[in-house]
This record gives structure tokens, C-alpha cells and sequence, in this order.
């Protein structure tokens, strides 16, 4: 079916329900506790007129919806652990058949001598489909980015390129309040180092998402979600920051918001200024045929970065059913970078023949700009929904890196003249999408989800390699290559939801028609691609008793090569080392299946099993003929993943609350081909989270949270364990409005990553000390009005190009 087909009959459904006549009634609301925090609760509704209907429903992260009501009056009583009961008179008439109420729920503190107790969100909440880190309710976070966060997930790693995997899987797929990021792995970890902590109100991590998701992330999505305003009147928070590591880093922030009952405005801006030091360590030995050559690499930098994010949007209530809305958001950030390092040549490591000093300075400046326009209408009380999302997005990228290498001999002498060269990389992407979501539920048990999305990407790169010679720079034309990426992706999806007594299940299939051309100008290199893909899901959810579930899922999933691996350009760490991309990456194909037990809402076991074909991974090869070691991207064969987390929270004491979760995975990769050997490699290892929470008094609470990960293989890295330990502390004022938070990351300084060579016949070793142990301080204030109202969520439809930019 055509996308313009399928459009037309959605809008002729949409313009045909908004015509029918709805006899039934609906109350819905959000419930917050003092500070705005979402409360789970239970809701229970009893007719006054009727005394046999009865009706009971609990909230999910806060919100809570009663369908198909009578015209009639009732008693609703909301009831929550640890909080004071609220009881509510409403009457719903043929006049008034939507009610939509929001509520402050008031917590109840219990003094136990000097030790207080009081309800509030966990950290980590675990569901048969996803998990979901409450972020605002954390202390050590505090001051941290996104992409440091994202580490303290269980099950979610981070490796020293900012790569993100989930249960050993890489090819994440990362959305931002719903939306595609459209970023690489590179710019997409810059794109989150510049995000703040303070911004992000949770973080849900869906191994198995539904049809209605773009199909990429063969390890699930990630979704980070932004703190929002839903306040009515006009109020917002201010935040302010300081942290010490080895150097200075510094934060702050404003956001704020005005709504009444026409329109919302909300906006925000949050700036970064932060200083990080990296220290690189490489030992090496490369076959020289009579003798091997040592090498030995060891490299400082230090990287400062001012990163300015921002976001403005409005949004207009037509009427109780209609809204229209528009955001705009965006960066601009710019950094400079020190990098002073030294190789040492010779016959062992203890004997050197000669040394290359190297000073790289480097200058870079990144610029975003995005655009949504979405129109909502909830065309009745059952639920049926009709949205547009329409998306604009262009990026403008310069980095710049001057190569500086002095040659001396055994003596300290030069033995040549020094060798400068620079690195020029400008590019720029646009992308533009459009995207249309249909719900319809044919009774309050069975709903159907269409939609369709296109997307269009370009992305140029104009990479210019120039040497320096007598003080001025020529262009190296065999070296230097322009890249131009263009990509048309179109996307049709249906997805079944029905409720049996005690059990539920979802049925989705997704189509994916995919249209590339990556031209390498230079090079006169053209990949064209035309493919079409389908991507069933399946997730059932069996309830054996209440405090019992079972779940069961499968999707199939597809990982396309970001923009930055096509592009064959070669990018140097020094003279040794560099990068290069492949554009004649094939997309991975992931097949996966999961099994998953839920005992309360609390314990959780997942048992899971996946296939990965064209394995996308980055390979650390040597050239032996030029003495180098480079890192590319290729195609493996395939990829074999068991994964079994055990997860729970218990109770210690009544202040004392720990959070532990065990994920071991083994994972097998084969490849008739990797550095020109057959590669087969098995590895399993394990990695134990583990948070606790102390409830000191109302005003003031501690956290304390460390990780462990064992050796493990990544690709064609054998990467050694891993271990943190993390420390924080809140002290709450003037009500509640203002707090005051400490945290003291890495307190052992043992986050270091150390890796060696899963191949045979290369023998590197490599050690990449990033700073990590540093003590911050934040302030945050509320201000202005605490009645809330919901926030409407959007999905922009850039989502999943984003995520590959680099």
C-alpha cells in the first residue's frame, strides 16, 4: 500500500469519527506530589446513584484514565503509600462528558526518633517490556551529562568512544522526549555530553518496542526524557553548578513555563562549561619480518567545551479534543582541545631508537537547529487519536586539527625536519520528515495503531587534508575527499493491542522501503541501495495471579550504517594511528526473543536470545606495511546473545532502601573474515548494579551506587573489568523549593578502560584513563505556581535519522 493511500483512508476515518456522537464519558488526571513528581497510585470509583458500579484503575507514572462512564454523579477516591488520601465529588452530564482533574498528593512523614521516613519514586522501576530510571530522583547524577548517566543504567554500557550497548549489543537507538536524535554514535555522544543531568527527568531503556517504533536498535531504544513545566500560571526552575575534578567544570540553567486554559508557552536554556582530561597509553608490537618493532604511545589531552542548549515551544488548546502545537530547539556549542603526546620506537620497550613528539591542537564549533509542528485530536472518549508530526532539522559541524610531529633520535637530537599537517572536516545535514499516527479502539479492550512516516536525509562532508609547507597550507588533493550522503526511508506500520481476562496481547508488523546513494566525489566511489524490509513484534503478557506476570516477545529489527561509517575519509589520533570508514557497509539484521518474569511490579527476570546478521562493528587492525594501527568498520558475520537479568529492590530498614540487578550475557561473534583470518570468539561476563537510597529526615537523603563489570569481548577488543563507586547527598529548604545537592563521582578513581586484542597474531595493549573522580555541587529553586496540568509528549518524526549523524 502506497503511503499517500494509506493517508487518505486515515483522514477519511478521522474526518468521519469526528462527526459521531459520544454518549459516554471520561475522567482523566495527573497526579504529582509536592514538587511535581509523578505519584503511582490507586484509583477508585464508586457511583453514588449506583451503588453496584464500581470501578478501580492505577496510575502509571502518574496519569490515570475511567472510560465509558454513564452520565451520573460519583465519589472518586484516590489512594497512594505514603501519601494522605484525597476524595472528590464529580458529575459527568451529556453537557460535560470529559473531566480532566489534576491533583497534589500530600506525603505523610513518620518520625522515628531522629530517622524520618517518606514515600517517593524509586530510582529504577522495572516492567516486563521496559525499565525506567527516575533521574530526577537521583543525587549522584547531579552535575553529570546524559551520556554518564546513561552508564549508571543496569544492563546500559558505555565504552571509551562514547559507544552505547545494551546487554552487550551495540546499535542503540536513542530517542530525546520521544524523538529521534538522527545522530551517529560520535556526534550522538557529543550531542548527550552536552546535555546536563539537571535536564533529564527519567530515562527508559525498551528492549522489545512495538511496531509504531522505527525499526532500528537491535539492542531496544532508549529514551531519554526532559524535565517539563506542567504547571498552570507562570513558574519554572533555575539551577546552578560547580564541579572539580582535575579541572573546572561548571553548569547552569533556567527553564519556565505559562499556561492557562487557551495555550501553553514553555522554553528552557542550560549552558556547560566543562574541562575533562584523557590520558591514552598504547604499547604495541608490529612484525618487521627480520626484527619487531615496539611501540610505545602515550598521549594527554585536555578538552574544553562550552555547550549551550535550548527550547521554545507553544502550544494552543483548540478545544478539549484539538491542540496544535510548535518547538523549536536547538545548540550551539564550541570547544577547543590540548593534546601533547610522545611515541617511543624501538627493538623492546625498554630500548628506544628514535621518539615522534606530537602537539595537536584542535577547534571545533557544532550547530543545530530543529522545527515540529504536530496537531493532536482525541476524537473520543474511547480514545481514538489522530496526530501529525512535520520535522525539520539542519546541522553544521566544523572541526579542525593541526598535526604537529618532532622527530628525534636515541640521543634527544633531531634527525629530520618536523612534519605539520591539519585535518579539516566541515559537514552539513538536513533532514526533513513527516509523520501520521492513527488510533482506533474498537471497544475498551482491542485497539488498532496505523501510521506511515518518510524521511529524507542529506549530509555533505567536505573533508580537506592540507599539509604546511613554508608556512603555508596546500591542499593534498589524494588525501582529501568529499562525501555527499543522500537517504529516503519510507515506513508503514499496524499494531494490534487486545486484553483477555489475564492476558494481553500485541501483534505489529512494520514495512521499511529504504532509497541511498553515498557518493565519495574524490574517490569517484558511488553505493546505491534500494531495499524493502518487513518487521513483525510480538509481546504477550500473561497475569497468573496479582502479584504474578509472565511475558513473552519477539521483533525483528534493522540497523542501518550511520553517516560518519560511510564516509571513507581518514581521520588521525597521530602519525601510528588513525581512523577510516567503509561505504560499502550492508545494514545488520537482528532477530530477537525474550522471556520475562514480574513478581510484584519490584523482582524481575528476563531470559533473552538474539541473531545478528551483517554485524555492524569496530575493528582495531593493524597495517603492517606502513607500521600502523587503524580503526575501521566492517560487516562480521554473525552474532550469537544470551542475556539473563535478575532484578529487585529490598527493603533493608525503614530509611534504607538498595536496588540490585545482576545481567549476565554471553555473546559468540564468527567471521570468515577479520584482519584477513577466520574469527570465532566466545566470551560470557556479568556486571552487578547496585543503589541505595537513605531517607535521613524529610529534608535531607543520601545515595550511594557502584557497578562492576567483568572482562568481556567486544568486536575484536578484549576489554578487562570495570568498576565504580558513586556517592551524593540532598538537603531540601524553604519548603521543598529549594535543594541543594553534593555528589562525589568515581570516589575509588577506578573507572579506567584497558583493552588487548581479540585477535591472534596483533598484539597491542591499550589504557584510557578519562576523568572521572570529581566532587560537584548544584543548587536548583522552584518558583511560581504548583497546580499542575499534563504536558502534552510528542514524538517528532526525525527520530531515528538523527540517531546516525556523526
Amino acid at each position: 500500500m502506497k503511503p499517500f493511500t494509506l493517508f487518505l483512508i486515515l483522514f477519511l476515518l478521522f474526518q468521519f469519527s469526528l462527526k459521531a456522537q459520544e454518549h459516554t464519558g471520561k475522567i482523566s488526571g495527573i497526579l504529582t506530589d509536592e514538587i511535581g513528581n509523578p505519584i503511582a497510585a490507586t484509583i477508585i470509583l464508586i457511583s453514588i446513584t449506583d451503588t453496584s458500579f464500581r470501578k478501580m484503575t492505577v496510575a502509571t507514572e502518574g496519569k490515570f484514565s475511567l472510560k465509558n462512564l454513564k452520565s451520573g454523579k460519583y465519589q472518586m477516591m484516590l489512594k497512594a503509600v505514603g501519601y494522605k488520601d484525597i476524595i472528590e465529588n464529580i458529575e459527568i452530564n451529556p453537557s460535560r462528558l470529559l473531566v480532566s482533574k489534576d491533583f497534589i498528593l500530600v506525603s505523610i512523614s513518620n518520625n522515628l526518633g531522629s530517622v524520618y521516613i517518606a514515600a517517593k519514586k524509586p530510582l529504577i522501576e522495572r516492567f516486563n517490556d521496559k525499565v525506567i530510571m527516575n533521574v530526577e530522583n537521583s543525587i549522584i547524577s547531579t552535575g553529570n551529562n546524559a551520556l554518564e548517566i546513561l552508564a549508571k543504567i543496569p544492563g546500559v554500557s558505555v565504552n571509551q568512544d562514547g559507544i552505547i550497548s545494551v546487554l552487550g549489543k551495540s546499535g542503540v537507538h536513542v530517542l530525546i522526549d520521544g524523538k529521534s536524535t538522527y545522530l551517529s554514535a560520535a556526534q550522538l555522544a557529543t550531542r548527550l555530553k552536552s546535555l546536563s543531568g539537571n535536564e533529564l527527568k527519567s530515562i527508559e531503556l525498551m528492549t522489545s518496542p512495538s511496531a509504531r517504533y522505527d525499526a532500528s536498535g537491535n539492542a531496544g531504544i532508549i529514551n531519554i526524557k526532559l524535565k517539563k513545566n506542567s504547571s498552570l500560571g507562570t513558574n519554572g526552575n533555575i539551577n546552578l553548578g560547580f564541579g572539580y575534578g582535575k579541572n573546572p567544570k561548571s553548569d547552569a540553567g533556567i527553564s519556565f513555563n505559562h499556561s492557562n486554559k487557551n495555550f501553553n508557552i514553555f522554553g528552557s536554556y542550560a549552558n556547560q562549561n566543562n574541562q575533562y582530561q584523557e590520558d591514552l597509553n598504547i604499547t604495541r608490537i608490529s612484525p618487521d619480518g627480520i626484527s619487531d618493532l615496539y611501540f610505545h604511545q602515550y598521549n594527554t589531552q585536555i578538552r574544553s567545551s562550552h555547550n549551550n542548549n535550548y527550547k521554545l515551544g507553544l502550544d494552543y488548546f483548540i478545544n478539549e479534543r484539538n491542540t496544535i502545537g510548535f518547538l523549536t530547539s536547538g545548540y550551539f556549542n564550541h570547544g577547543h582541545d590540548s593534546s601533547n603526546g610522545k611515541t617511543n620506537i624501538g627493538k623492546n620497550f625498554m630500548e628506544t631508537d628514535s621518539s615522534i613528539v606530537a602537539d595537536n591542537p584542535s577547534t571545533s564549533k557544532y550547530r543545530n537547529q530543529a522545527y515540529n509542528i504536530n496537531y493532536k485530536s482525541v476524537i473520543d472518549t474511547l480514545g481514538q487519536e489522530f496526530t501529525i508530526d512535520l520535522d525539520y532539522a539542519e546541522y553544521q559541524n566544523e572541526e579542525c586539527t593541526v598535526y604537529n610531529n618532532y622527530f628525534s633520535d636515541v640521543n634527544g637530537n633531531q634527525y629530520k625536519s618536523p612534519l605539520t599537517f591539519r585535518n579539516l572536516t566541515p559537514s552539513h545535514i538536513k533532514i526533513r520528515a513527516a509523520k501520521i499516527d492513527y488510533s482506533l479502539p474498537l471497544n475498551p479492550k482491542t485497539k488498532f495503531d496505523f501510521g506511515i512516516k518518510s524521511s529524507w536525509v542529506v549530509t555533505d562532508n567536505d573533508f580537506r587534508f592540507e599539509n604546511q609547507v613554508a608556512s603555508h597550507w596546500q591542499n593534498d588533493q589524494s588525501r582529501s575527499n568529499q562525501f555527499i550522503y543522500d537517504e529516503n526511508i519510507n515506513a508503514v506500520y499496524v499494531n494490534f493491542k487486545h486484553e483477555f481476562k489475564s492476558t494481553g496481547i500485541e501483534l505489529g508488523l512494520r514495512a521499511e522501503q529504504t532509497n541511498s546513494e553515498g557518493n565519495s566525489i574524490s574517490e569517484q566511489k558511488v553505493a546505491k541501495r534500494s531495499y524493502l524490509d518487513f518487521f513483525p513484534s510480538i509481546s504477550i503478557n500473561h497475569s497468573v495471579s496479582e502479584n504474578n506476570q509472565l511475558g513473552f516477545s519477539y521483533n525483528r529489527r534493522i540497523d542501518r550504517p550511520d553517516y560518519k561509517s560511510l564516509n571513507p575519509f581518514v581521520y588521525f589520533v597521530d602519525l601510528y594511528t588513525f581512523s577510516q570508514g567503509n561505504p560499502f557497509l550492508n545494514p545488520q539484521y537482528t532477530n530477537a526473543f525474550a522471556f520475562s518474569y514480574n513478581y510484584k511490579k519490584k523482582l524481575n527476570i528476563s531470559l533473552g536470545y538474539s541473531i545478528i546478521d551483517n554485524l555492524i562493528m569496530d575493528v582495531l587492525l593493524p597495517d603492517n606495511a606502513k607500521k600502523t594501527l587503524y580503526q575501521t568498520v566492517q560487516n562480521l558475520d554473525k552474532q550469537f546473545s544470551y542475556h539473563l537479568t535478575i532484578g529487585a529492590p529490598t527493603t533493608i530498614t525503614q530509611f534504607w532502601n538498595m536496588d540490585n540487578t545482576v545481567t549476565t550475557t554471553y555473546n559468540q561473534i564468527k567471521s570468515a573474515n577479520l584482519g584477513g583470518t577466520d574469527y570465532n570468539r566466545k566470551k560470557a561476563n556479568f556486571t552487578l548494579n547496585s543503589s541505595h537510597s537513605f531517607t535521613l529526615s524529610p529534608s535531607t537523603a543520601a545515595e550511594l551506587s557502584g557497578e562492576f563489570t567483568s572482562a568481556q569481548i567486544y568486536g575484536s577488543y578484549a576489554i578487562k573489568p570495570y568498576y565504580g563507586l558513586d556517592f551524593g547527598l540532598k538537603k531540601s529548604f524553604l519548603a521543598k523549593k529549594l535543594q541543594m545537592k553534593f555528589a562525589f563521582n568515581d570516589i575509588l578513581n577506578s573507572r579506567k578502560t584497558r583493552i588487548s586484542s581479540a585477535l591472534s597474531g596483533l598484539n597491542y595493549n591499550l589504557s584510557q584513563k578519562q576523568e572521572s573522580r570529581i566532587f560537584r555541587l548544584s543548587l536548583n529553586y522552584a518558583f511560581g505556581s504548583n497546580s499542575t496540568r499534563a504536558t502534552r509528549e510528542r514524538e517528532k518524526s526525525v527520530a531515528d535519522e538523527e540517531n546516525r549523524i556523526k
